[in-house]
């Protein structure tokens, strides 16, 4: 099962951001204008943005034409890639009997729809990219 905690949900937004100002690869984003757009905590935007950096899927430079960047098209990144780099796959949490039990004997009651949950919610962040936010520029 792959959640999407609230780190995954920040950096979505950030990426997000990125991706609505991407034909404009000459201009460079700083952390505080994407905070400030998202409503986001600026350490949380800094620390997401150097996370997608080591990972390459944004760039980042200092100084006063500084700031960040995405690496690759927008269509080219999923929600998948952006939640990988901050949340942990592997079996089912949420239990509502407890750790180790499912997959151990007999399964709760809920098994199958926590794991089709589970299921649903990686096909999810697979099959929608950050393509969706780009904005079409009205120079032609």
């Amino acid at each position: 099962m792959f959640g999407s905690g609230k780190t995954s949900q920040n950096a979505i937004a950030a990426v997000s951001y990125l991706a609505e100002r991407y034909p404009a690869t000459d201009s460079r984003v700083s952390s505080l204008e994407i905070a400030e757009g998202r409503n986001l905590p600026k350490p949380i935007v800094a620390k997401v943005l150097t996370i997608l950096s080591h990972a390459g899927y944004v760039e980042g430079s200092p100084g006063p034409r500084g700031g960040y960047r995405l690496t690759f098209p927008p269509g080219e990144i999923s929600f998948y890639d952006v939640v990988a780099c901050f949340e942990k796959s592997g079996p089912p949490v949420m239990c509502p009997f407890g750790p180790g039990w499912c997959g151990n004997e007999n399964p709760c009651p809920m098994h199958d729809s926590i794991v089709e949950l589970g299921e649903n919610m990686e096909q999810f962040l697979h099959r929608h990219h950050f393509g969706m936010f780009v904005k079409e520029t009205q120079e032609k």
